[in-house]
């Protein structure tokens, strides 16, 4: 029994010992790692040092300029266009009857008076016939009724009849009178009627495509035969900003040059002339029409053709104009970077002006002398100093 006990004796002296040293050993532990954490920590902030001291190691930005000089530059715009012909008449009879002969071959030119097409006549003839032979008969009788007159009045002065029946004699010449008037009024009309049986155009121009057959029914008013179109001159109609009226017109005008490029990508032959600006604007899309017209005696040119307007002018002997590509646009402002005599980055607002090629004109901001920075734009900003390597 003494021996069991003190045996447990030892085995609690053991145990309470092994505690003492596993605590020692956590403690130890927990000692080691947040000396391992300080030292990590101490060597990465050794590592952001280096990397910054390499940064500043890497020097100023390199960047290659445009020196802005005066210049005289070649402008030229385009603008979307559509062509119409100056007049154009669709030809529609006023008399109803069969279409009996067609007088002119479709995509012919025709001249203001020319028959173009027939309509049966016979209704016509006999409506001119009527009319005359009625007019004839309203002539015999004022005849009749001149004569009364004139007999009723020599024996009014014998007082061989009542003055009643001479008045009634002259209400009865008036009446005939009326009656020729209207006679005559009549044969006009058939006449008329006659004669437009014979569809005429009433310009000089080009014919289309006839939209009728010979027997069909024409009707007055209605029917559409054909289309007669004046093409030359071909007007050419394009929009216009409104901020830029000014440049289309008084002396702003002088020297521009108007051609046009057709959809084929070539460019018609002859140059164009500006004919009139809108009076209205379209205020929902705050442009206005600019109206050109060219000459097209070869019938190049057909009413209702794309093509584009191609304005060409100079800019004036002391422009200012920079690469496009340097320009920075940021929502509705331009700017660009230019470099000072300490080689300083500034940025300054312009206002850019007409394209031309790879460049734009500049309306204000910069100056004669002024380097702006074309290539390296992405690596610089507002007070940067850099190095310049490459000028234009």
């Amino acid at each position: 029994m003494q021996l069991h006990s003190d045996s447990t004796k030892i085995n609690l002296l053991t145990g309470k010992k092994n505690k003492n040293h596993l605590f020692r050993s956590i403690k130890s532990d927990c000692v080691y790692l947040f000396a391992v954490g300080i030292f990590l920590v101490s060597c990465g902030g050794g590592k952001n040092k280096s990397a910054m001291g390499m940064q500043g190691m890497m020097g100023p930005a390199t960047v290659s300029v445009f020196d802005v000089s005066p210049s005289s530059y070649t402008i030229t715009e385009s603008f979307p266009a559509t062509l119409a012909a100056n007049t154009i008449v669709q030809i529609r009879p006023d008399v109803t009857g069969y279409l009996e002969a067609i007088r002119v071959a479709d995509g012919s030119h025709v001249t203001r008076g020319q028959v173009l097409y027939e309509i049966d006549k016979s209704r016509y003839v006999a409506a001119y016939n009527q009319a005359k032979a009625s007019l004839q008969q309203a002539i015999a009788d004022q005849g009749q009724k001149q004569r009364d007159l004139d007999r009723y009045k020599d024996l009014l002065k014998h007082d061989a009849i009542a003055v009643q029946v001479a008045d009634q004699a002259g209400t009865a010449l008036k009446t005939s009178e009326a009656n020729v008037a209207a006679a005559k009024a009549a044969v006009a009309k058939a006449a008329t009627d006659l004669d437009h049986s014979m569809v005429r155009a009433s310009i000089n121009g080009r014919i289309g495509i006839v939209q009728a057959k010979v027997g069909d029914i024409i009707n007055a008013g209605q029917t559409l035969l054909n289309t007669v179109v004046n093409d030359d001159p071909m007007y050419v109609d394009f929009n216009l900003l409104q901020s830029r009226i000014g440049d289309f017109t008084g002396k702003a005008l002088a020297g521009k040059q108007f051609f046009l490029k057709l959809s084929d990508s070539t460019t018609y032959p002859f140059p164009g002339k500006l004919l009139v600006i809108n009076n209205v604007v379209d205020p929902t899309t705050g442009n206005i029409v600019v109206r050109l017209e060219f000459p097209n005696k070869n019938g190049m040119l057909k009413s209702g053709m794309s093509a584009s307007v191609i304005v060409r002018y100079s800019s004036g002997e002391n422009s200012l104009a920079i690469p496009t590509k340097s320009l920075v646009q940021i929502l509705s402002e331009n700017s660009v970077f230019v470099v000072d005599k300490n080689n300083v980055i500034k940025s300054i607002r312009v206002t850019p002006g007409s394209q031309l090629d790879s460049m734009t004109v500049i309306q204000s901001g910069l100056n004669p002398g002024d380097r702006v920075v074309v290539d390296g734009l992405q690596k610089i900003h507002q007070g940067d100093t850099v190095k310049i390597i490459g000028s234009h």
